[in-house]
């Protein structure tokens, strides 16, 4: 069974409030929470949240929240607590602030789980689109190794170019997936120094020695990090067929169930 998660809280340090923003007149995390629901071999989607106004906000369009406690400070803590409570063997955590998701994402991140039993953890990258995401601390960026794994995560423009030259360096998304039975596991280990110093809970994992499976969307996914996002992501809901495509779908009627 495959579970996805989504992740949400009012506390943000940039944007506070940030899963109930209007998105042409849709709280971003129903957006994320409906796209969810499109994705080919997903059993069910639930939002996990420490904030009543989210949860009401969930359940007023049909869906599911979980209750969490509000002391995480990491959003997988969050969604091995909601997995404490929900069904599944394979569990897909997606932000709460990607209203541009594709539902194919999703499938995506779960596959390798399904084609590998030794994977316990995949995380979705995807292309850099100028030298402005390399400088950009708000993006987190990925490099591989040669068998498709993550090498290390930053927010620091990487690599350090001595001599000119192409390197593959990725977006981190915030789509991933899980074993549910590796969460407690995660959870459990020690916080590491450079997932503290980095803010970016995947370091924890590299650092104790897991492996972490890195599969590349060939699209470029836009999250949302400050007010000034929404607009954007508006204007390419507008403008963009296949976003405009999808934006449609989750408004039929049943979508939301």
């Amino acid at each position: 069974m495959i579970t996805v998660v989504i992740p949400a809280r009012m506390a943000s340090s940039r944007y506070p409030g940030k899963p109930l923003a209007s998105i042409l007149g849709l709280p971003m995390v129903e957006h994320v929470r409906r796209r969810s629901l499109l994705a080919k071999g997903i059993d069910l989607v639930a939002v996990a949240t420490c904030d009543d106004e989210i949860r009401l906000a969930v359940e007023s369009y049909g869906g599911r929240a979980v209750m969490t406690r509000g002391t995480h400070e990491r959003c997988t803590d969050r969604v091995e607590e909601a997995m404490q409570t929900l069904p599944g063997d394979i569990v897909a955590m997606v932000q709460g602030d990607e209203p541009l998701l594709n539902p194919e994402a999703i499938s995506q991140v779960v596959q390798p789980l399904l084609d590998d039993a030794s994977l316990d953890v995949v995380n979705l990258l995807s292309p850099l689109e100028s030298a402005d995401d390399y400088a950009n601390p708000n993006i987190v960026k990925a490099v591989r190794n040669r068998k498709g794994d993550v090498i290390y995560l930053t927010r620091a423009a990487v690599p350090h170019f001595r001599h000119a030259g192409e390197v593959p360096v990725y977006r981190q998304t915030g789509i991933m997936a899980f074993r549910a039975a590796f969460l407690p596991t995660f959870s459990s280990m020690p916080e590491t120094a450079l997932e503290v110093a980095e803010s970016v809970d995947m370091l924890r994992l590299l650092e104790h020695g897991v492996r972490i499976r890195g599969v590349v969307a060939s699209y470029v996914t836009i999250g949302v990090d400050r007010p000034g996002d929404v607009e954007l992501v508006e204007s390419v809901l507008r403008h963009d067929p296949l976003q405009r495509g999808l934006d449609d779908r989750i408004r039929t009627s049943g979508i939301a169930a």
